[in-house]
């Protein structure tokens, strides 16, 4: 019986493909077959999913039916795992499994919406009819910036967690292939940072397209081309006039408010949703522009732009330090930090600066590190920790003491069990 249905579809599937390759078929076909097309795909992965998982369950695989999916579909493991992964994780969905089987939603929607009840509940994800909706009428692409925003309202701790994920991912290799003599580059970035490297590359790139079209009888340069001269051209430039305030692109970063005002979340424009703790580092060097914008995205007001230091600022932040005071890096890889945060009204004034190298301010946006008085400057010191003492057994009650003065069993004449708290030492300003 199986057998027989699944040769039907087979069959379907291959009259379709001769209908649109007659000759005869309308270009209002061809678009209705791939509407179509999109259920049929959603309804292949949760048959293959559900026929691996019987497979390994019967044959006791223990993945779950990957590798006899892998196999049997001739899929990656990767992507055999994925599907599998994402398809039993909607049995704690009824409602997103059933829109999956019946073609509602596509298989990368599904995907999403696992992942967002990783990071919420089930549960939540189910309640939200919205969301479902939208996951059966947006993109992948578009769905995934939708469910990203969507998770970053309903995460306790504003997203810090899986910003701290994925800048724990971050890698960067590159190597020659000895076959070819090519150098190969290959990573992965946070939001942020991607974002950052990618604007700065494309609009690099488009200069050089633009001195590709000023010389008609040179070379024309492809995207990629460009994008891979637009690395070494920027790679070539001299880091100190980065690190005194020149800046080689903009990146974007919208912070979305709740109706009444208070703060939702962020996101790099075209990105993914960050924390707060990376907006507010990103405060200290950008340049903020208030706008209101209505739920249709209209804009409503449009406040003064709040200036970034400026190159003066910068040259005088490095007079001042010379070097980052926190671990002595040169001052070429050093940015301005707002002592007293912009988000409260730090001013961007010189006596609200101080010099921090990359490491450094990350140290104090990110790891609690906190800017203390060094004489006339700043430097940087660890958390506050509370410290306990020594352990120690109790002593022994005094034979010949009267029994009301005998000590407590677990308690010491010399010293107590509350906690000493002690501040780490101060880095001392080279």
């Amino acid at each position: 019986m199986e057998l027989g249905a699944a040769q039907r579809v087979r069959e379907g599937l291959a009259e379709l493909i001769r209908l649109v390759n007659s000759g005869n078929a309308s270009t209002a076909a061809a678009r209705r077959v791939l509407g179509e097309s999109k259920a049929f795909a959603a309804q292949v992965a949760v048959l293959q999913a559900d026929a691996a998982a019987l497979v390994a369950a019967g044959e006791r695989h223990g993945d779950g039916g990957a590798g006899v999916l892998a196999q049997a579909a001739g899929l990656s493991r990767r992507d055999a795992a994925g599907q599998v992964k994402a398809v039993g994780q909607l049995q704690a969905m009824p409602d997103v499994r059933d829109a999956l089987a019946e073609g509602e939603i596509s298989l990368a929607n599904a995907k999403t919406l696992a992942r967002a009840s990783e990071n919420t509940s089930a549960t939540q994800v189910e309640g939200d009819g919205g969301l479902l909706e939208k996951a059966a009428s947006l993109s992948p692409e578009q769905f995934a910036r939708e469910a990203g925003r969507w998770v970053a309202q309903r995460r306790a701790d504003g997203g810090e967690g899986e910003y701290r994920r994925q800048r724990a991912r971050r890698r960067l290799s590159i190597w020659k292939d000895d076959a070819d003599g090519m150098v190969h580059l290959r990573g992965e970035l946070d939001p942020v940072t991607g974002a950052r490297l990618r604007t700065r590359l494309l609009k690099e790139a488009e200069r050089l397209r633009r001195c590709d079209l000023k010389s008609p009888g040179g070379e024309k340069r492809s995207l990629s081309q460009r994008l891979a001269d637009a690395l070494d051209t920027l790679t070539a430039t001299s880091t100190v006039e980065a690190g005194r305030g020149t800046h080689a692109a903009d990146v974007a970063i919208v912070q979305h408010l709740s109706p009444d005002g208070d703060q939702a979340f962020a996101e790099v424009a075209g990105g993914g949703v960050i924390p707060p703790s990376v907006l507010e580092e990103h405060f200290c060097n950008a340049r903020i522009v208030g706008i209101v914008y209505s739920s249709k995205g209209v804009p409503l007001w449009r406040g003064p732009a709040l200036p970034r230091p400026t190159k003066a600022q910068m040259d005088a932040l490095i007079a001042r330090y010379g070097e980052c005071p926190g671990c002595g890096e040169h001052y070429a890889v050093c940015q301005a930090h707002h002592i007293r945060p912009r988000s409260q009204g730090g001013p961007t004034d010189i006596d609200n600066l101080m010099l921090l190298c990359w490491g450094c301010h990350d140290k104090v946006h990110h790891h609690g590190w906190r800017v203390v008085p060094s004489g006339d400057l700043h430097t940087i010191a660890p958390p506050e920790r509370v410290r306990y003492g020594p352990a120690r057994a109790p002593d022994p009650p005094l034979i010949n003491s009267p029994p009301g003065r005998r000590r407590r069993a677990g308690t010491s004449s010399r010293q107590s069990r509350v906690p000493n708290v002690e501040a780490e030492p101060l880095l001392a300003v080279t």
